[in-house]
């Protein structure tokens, strides 16, 4: 773990305590509660301090500065709402270009916005203060998600460090979005948990990336429970990234602890496969697997569909569609393979596609967006667990 790198537990106990910044009543416990490790005593007297609230139309997280064991560091921290997650499973959702120029997901750089007044007084007395060592960025769900973008403006508006933590984090941009901010911060300052049974991370569907794009995410194992979107919850974050105790594990032994990933054979052998699917969490998991190797196998060839920016007419389930369908006709090898995939997705929704039927751009986006809906419905209930 490197210098100024906060442990998962206390980073876990920050995003889960974003929530709890709701009135005046509540954001005051908060601060009595980390008087000892942020500036907060000119706010709990009822004034103005280094103590900078994030908010639009309500309260979406706060900025602050530590002291003594987190003497010059710095923090935002932010949370997600449940009205959010409507933009998340919108099918018309836009692209649009972040601060620095990448795509991503309108939904979210228009929420990012609509509190970067507030982030830029922060950034001012930030630089106020030559001693800021680090700023960290943290968020749980869309909080997540907004905490990307706030360490994406951070890194091209300051000089100081920026460290990010997000758990249970959508997808927030193409892949230059996810490849330059971690290039730019670096894949050893990202610190993406999330469980293998929560639904949020699966979603958007590619393009969209994860950050970082390379190097180490931690995954947590997570049963199938009878309520799978649990897993979303942060009570749950906290206690697996704390191994059932009150101690936080150290960063290497989460890691050491990854649960084993789909390998490329196994998804391999998953197309190939006849046998019956039932849509659940984890097949959802396999599926959102799946497709990712059938585009790396489509791109690898040569295949390329155009993605716009700020344009409704084509959604992406519209592009996604007109990709496979190209790769369909492209080469033999190809089509197998998305013949493949549209027959495990449709086989998923009850839908008996045959090998030698013929697949339409229509047929395969009317796959999709059903595998969609059902999807949604997975990450609306997630919704639940953070409202």
């Amino acid at each position: 773990m490197s210098t100024g790198t906060l442990d998962a537990r206390f980073a876990a106990t920050l995003a889960q305590d974003a929530y709890r910044l709701k009135d005046d009543i509540t954001r005051k416990i908060v601060l009595f509660e980390h008087k000892d490790r942020f500036e907060v005593e000119e706010e709990l007297k009822g004034k103005t301090g280094a103590f900078i609230v994030l908010k639009s139309s309500h309260i979406m997280g706060a900025c602050a500065f530590g002291i003594k064991q987190y003497e010059n560091q710095a923090f935002v921290i932010l949370k997600g709402t449940a009205s959010g997650f409507d933009a998340l499973t919108d099918l018309n959702a836009g692209i649009t270009r972040s601060n620095s120029g990448g795509k991503v997901h309108q939904g979210f750089q228009y929420t990012f916005e609509s509190f970067l007044p507030q982030l830029k007084a922060f950034q001012t007395e930030l630089a106020k203060r030559n001693k800021i060592q680090v700023v960290h960025c943290i968020g749980h769900s869309l909080g997540g998600a907004l905490a990307t973008l706030a360490a994406d403006w951070l890194n091209s508006n300051t000089s100081v460090p920026v460290k990010l933590y997000t758990f249970g984090s959508p997808r927030v941009g193409f892949p230059y979005f996810a490849s330059d901010l971690t290039n730019r911060v670096t894949a050893d300052n990202v610190y993406r948990v999330y469980h293998k049974t929560d639904p949020v991370p699966m979603v958007p569907t590619w393009p969209f990336t994860h950050v970082p794009d390379t190097g180490t995410d931690y995954l947590l194992n997570s049963g199938l429970a009878l309520l799978p979107w649990e897993y979303h919850k942060m009570e749950n974050y906290i206690s697996s990234v704390s191994g059932g105790s009150t101690a936080s594990l150290e960063w290497p032994t989460l890691k050491a602890l990854r649960p084993p990933e789909l390998l490329e054979k196994s998804v391999e052998n998953w197309l190939k496969s006849d046998g019956p699917v039932s849509l659940c969490l984890n097949t959802a998991r396999v599926l959102d697997a799946a497709l990712m190797w059938v585009v790396k196998k489509i791109i690898h060839a040569g295949v390329a569909v155009l993605v716009g920016v700020g344009t409704t007419t084509f959604t992406i389930l519209d592009r996604l569609a007109y990709l496979m369908h190209k790769a369909y006709d492209f080469t033999k090898d190809l089509g197998y393979w998305v013949m493949r995939l549209i027959i495990r997705m449709a086989r998923a929704l009850g839908i008996v596609v045959s090998e030698t039927a013929t697949l339409s751009v229509s047929f395969i986006r009317m796959i999709f967006t059903r595998l969609h809906h059902n999807v949604s419905e997975l990450v609306r209930k997630a919704a639940q667990v953070v409202s």
